[in-house]
């Protein structure tokens, strides 16, 4: 099995290759650093277990995978968000919201605003450079002074605190 310097200098040495190959697959940074973070974790405990004769080709595939996983996963939300109308006609200016979309929107955003609020100041200010200011995960974990994991997490569970929120649930520990 590989040892942790080794695990690490595989990681050091194809980090910046595989994330531009995510984004090639996924077509946008963040998501790919995200795909990256969550292909390390895989490989390390995969890594624990087993011995690989071609260790960069198997975290390879991993990031493969999870990207093709990502493409599916923006795919259908983006299908979801914009699907058909629903008479089959085109609207002049679709666009653009109408006052309606406008007032419900921003009520929304005032909810998250409250639900954000809830959360630790670090997790704030990771969303909101995440959401806001799309700085990548390294950036963010700089940003805080945190691990690039920390930093992941610290994303992850804010915004599964705020979906849960916004879905009128509270989180189950």
């Amino acid at each position: 099995m590989l040892t942790q310097a080794e695990l690490l200098t595989i990681y050091d040495e194809n980090k910046e290759d595989l994330t531009r190959f995510s984004r090639s697959i996924v077509g946008d940074m963040p998501i790919a650093e995200d795909v990256l973070q969550e292909a390390w974790m895989k490989f390390l405990r995969a890594a624990g277990t087993r011995q690989f004769d071609e260790p960069v080709a198997y975290l390879r595939t991993i990031v493969r995978t999870l990207s093709l996983d990502a493409l599916r996963r923006i795919k259908r939300e983006n299908a979801r968000i914009s699907g058909p109308l629903s008479d089959g006609l085109e609207a002049a200016d679709h666009n653009s919201p109408g006052p309606e979309q406008t007032a419900i929107a921003r009520l929304e955003l005032e909810r998250l605003q409250g639900i954000m609020a809830e959360l630790p100041e670090k997790t704030q200010q990771a969303l909101l450079a995440y959401w806001q200011e799309e700085k990548s995960l390294r950036d963010i974990a700089q940003m805080l002074g945190v691990s690039l994991g920390q930093a992941h997490g610290l994303i992850k569970n804010g915004v599964e605190h705020c979906r849960l929120r916004m879905r009128g649930r509270e989180k189950q520990n």
